[in-house]
């Protein structure tokens, strides 16, 4: 008995161990934190969430119960979290207004804000922006009262700037953005420093300060690092070419002719990638359904799962776009010609299909879905009964099992 005692005790030291390895949320009221904050004297570190919030989740799940999570905040803060849609946390929400959602603010044991940020990010970087407002000379109260005053230099308003767009403040760092920019040199430009001017949401491809990025890139990627401004601009060119092959480009969309000029300078690490991208987004801007299908039967031989989304994802963007598609004979032919070119690349490559592709395929598909025979749905289902018995057990499986019995019982359907 005493055998079972001592197990049950070190169990139990353990788990008091293990669950004070992350950050320690205690079940405070938000005032009673304030004054274990003074007791303790520490600051206290909220979190505002929603049951529905997605990032708060991310950051609940996989942010704070890492051990390095609770190593930074547990020493320096007393930690609580309220939703904002229940009980006290509606209250708080109101008078801290509180937006958007998650929401972490600082508060000095008087109740008084010390710093503000919005948004999940990972560990390191969460880390970094509440550092920042622990820094007086970079926390939103201290940098407010100096704007007010007139007195921030350049590299201040930057600052300024970034910490505004954490906590959430969009309009306000808007304002001070176009404050900066007028005095700002093309030497400044170029300085790592001022990075942060061209990951502002108003820098966009054809704008002033993208055209200076783009004719500086040397400097530029001296000082602030190739990976960092290679990462940046695939993001902002991809983006682009996929809303045009995806069929949702905007009205005011970056034309595809400047696009033409601008990508193939850019060599940087994924430029293969954009140069397949770029020719696609040329021909759903321009309807070439003839000239995309030949493009199309000529790449689905050696082409991975994704690239052949993209190329069908691309004929369907035509497709929308088209008035009376589905009457005109070109539609009906390349779109019966991809079904079965799409079925026949997955036959060739049934030895080797993964649970990943046959999740992936029928995505495909159904952008082709109203061209599919029951001779498609009986291939379909061959391949499913060839290929899926040999998965592993899981969730995925039972998923890709349920859509190729569909694909069966649509093979068997009388006309």
């Amino acid at each position: 008995m005493k055998t079972i005692y001592l197990l049950i005790t070190c169990l139990l030291i353990q788990w008091g161990v293990f669950a004070q390895e992350g950050v320690n949320f205690r079940d405070l009221t938000f005032n009673e934190a304030l004054a274990q904050a003074k007791a303790e004297k520490k600051m206290v570190f909220m979190d505002c969430y929603t049951s529905w919030c997605g990032p708060c989740k991310n950051m609940t799940n996989n942010v704070f119960p890492q051990k390095a999570a609770g190593d930074y905040f547990n020493p320096r803060f007393v930690c609580v979290k309220y939703d904002m849609e229940k009980g006290e946390g509606k209250e708080l929400a109101d008078k801290f207004e509180v937006h958007a959602y998650p929401t972490f603010i600082v508060f000095r044991p008087d109740g008084t804000i010390q710093h503000r940020v919005v948004g999940s990010d990972n560990l390191e970087t969460f880390i970094q922006r509440i550092e920042r407002g622990l820094n007086k000379k970079t926390s939103l109260p201290y940098l407010n009262e100096r704007y007010e005053k007139g007195k921030m230099n350049k590299q201040e308003l930057m600052t300024y700037k970034e910490i505004l767009s954490e906590a959430g403040e969009d309009e306000k760092a808007g304002k001070v953005y176009k404050e900066l920019l007028p005095r700002l040199t093309s030497k400044d430009k170029v300085q790592k420093e001022f990075w942060p001017i061209y990951e502002d949401e108003s820098c966009v491809i054809g704008s002033p300060e993208f055209d200076f990025l783009l004719a500086n890139l040397p400097a530029i990627r001296k000082n602030s690092g190739t990976e960092k401004v290679d990462k940046y601009l695939f993001h902002k060119y991809v983006k682009i070419l996929e809303d045009y092959i995806l069929g949702y480009q905007k009205e005011d969309a970056v034309p595809v002719s400047l696009l033409k000029q601008q990508i193939p300078g850019l060599n940087i690490k994924q430029q293969k990638t954009l140069n397949t991208m770029l020719p696609l987004a040329e021909m759903v801007s321009n309807r070439e359904v003839k000239a995309l299908a030949a493009v199309i039967e000529s790449k689905i031989p050696t082409a991975n799962v994704q690239e052949l989304k993209m190329y069908v994802f691309a004929y369907r963007a035509i497709r929308w776009q088209t008035k009376d598609a589905d009457a005109q004979p070109q539609f009906q032919e390349t779109g019966r010609k991809l079904t079965d070119l799409v079925i026949a690349s997955m036959e060739n490559r049934q030895a080797s299909l993964t649970a990943s592709d046959l999740q992936e395929y029928p995505i495909i598909l159904m952008s082709l879905q109203d061209t599919m025979s029951k001779d498609n749905y009986s291939r379909l289902a061959a391949i499913g009964e060839k290929v899926i018995p040999n998965l592993p057990d899981s969730q995925e499986k039972k998923y890709i099992q349920s859509t190729f019995d569909k694909y069966r019982k649509l093979s068997l359907k009388k006309p």
